[in-house]
């Protein structure tokens, strides 16, 4: 333990956004643990909510990576998107039953760490700070990605991703603990975001007359782009959309850590992996796990 840092310490981990990128803070809990960093409190957003809470409630780094590899989310996100038909109400059930086999009927109080996870509320686009009742909702409405996945009803709310307000929440544990460690992906610099916009707007104009036509047949496919191998030369409409989202997250994010700036903030680049490309999950694990590995031995944190 440095000597800049007393048992008395408390230390809080920040887990952010960013679809599959986002198991990264599998890879960066692995190396925190490695280092013997005891972890107070947690806050999540998107998928940082789904790998805090799971780890929140107990479950090991190693159960973790194991459901990230065994998972196949490309069934699950089936039923994690809208529909058209009356069978909503079944792939609702899928979800519920998937989640609670991970979570069961797990309350915030029932957890080994304390845990807080950030939504949206889409009628007003306030973030709204989850930290009561069951675990599995909470969770549900924080990774409902706009356009992609449904709203989520929570009492007067309609609750989708925190990453629209909030895309790491430091500043939500900020005076629970006294140092605290956040986990985001990459941000790009100025230049690259006015280079992505440009793209992701040219893509978007280009299919400007097909746009329900485009939304209509991603949902009925089930978002069949899902753990593709292949690279393909023009991005999905619905993935495009998501990417214009990512850069705008990336800019909140920067605001955000000036108001509130971690202790350590572990940034790998993973922007050679695709946004939904969830069937890289070990590589993705490993570059999250080497980088906070790096970054945590030239920190006073070990």
């Amino acid at each position: 333990m440095n000597k800049k840092e007393t048992k008395k310490d408390k230390i809080g981990l920040a887990l952010g956004m960013g679809a599959a990128r986002g198991l990264i803070h599998i890879g960066a809990l692995k190396a925190i643990e490695e280092f013997n960093i005891k972890i107070d409190y947690i806050s999540g957003t998107s998928m940082g909510a789904l790998i805090g809470g799971a780890y929140a409630s107990g479950m090991s780094v190693n159960q973790i990576e194991e459901i990230a590899l065994n998972t196949n989310w490309k069934d699950l996100a089936k039923f994690l998107i809208p529909t058209f038909n009356f069978s909503s109400n079944l792939y609702s059930d899928f979800l519920e039953k998937q989640l609670r086999e991970w979570f069961g009927n797990k309350t915030f109080s029932d957890l080994k760490i304390p845990f807080v996870c950030v939504a949206t509320d889409i009628k007003t686009g306030k973030m709204i700070v989850l930290d009561k009742g069951e675990l599995v909702k909470s969770i549900r409405a924080s990774i409902s990605l706009p356009i992609i996945f449904s709203p989520v009803p929570y009492g007067r709310f309609k609750l989708v991703d925190g990453g629209l307000v909030n895309p790491t929440p430091v500043d939500v544990i900020k005076n629970k603990v006294d140092k605290v460690i956040a986990v985001s992906i990459k941000k790009l610099t100025t230049l690259e975001q006015k280079e992505k916009i440009k793209k992701y707007e040219k893509e978007i104009n280009s299919k400007s007359n097909f746009i329900n036509e485009k939304l209509q047949s991603a949902i009925k496919q089930r978002f069949s782009f899902l753990g593709k191998e292949s690279d393909e030369d023009e991005l999905s409409f619905l993935n495009t959309i998501y990417n214009v989202l990512v850069v705008v997250q990336m800019q909140i994010n920067d605001l955000r850590f000036q108001l509130a700036k971690p202790d350590l903030l572990i940034q790998p680049d993973v922007s050679k992996f695709k946004s939904f490309e969830f069937s890289k999950a070990k590589e993705i694990i490993e570059v999250g796990y080497k980088f906070a590995k790096e970054e945590l031995k030239k920190s006073n944190f070990v």
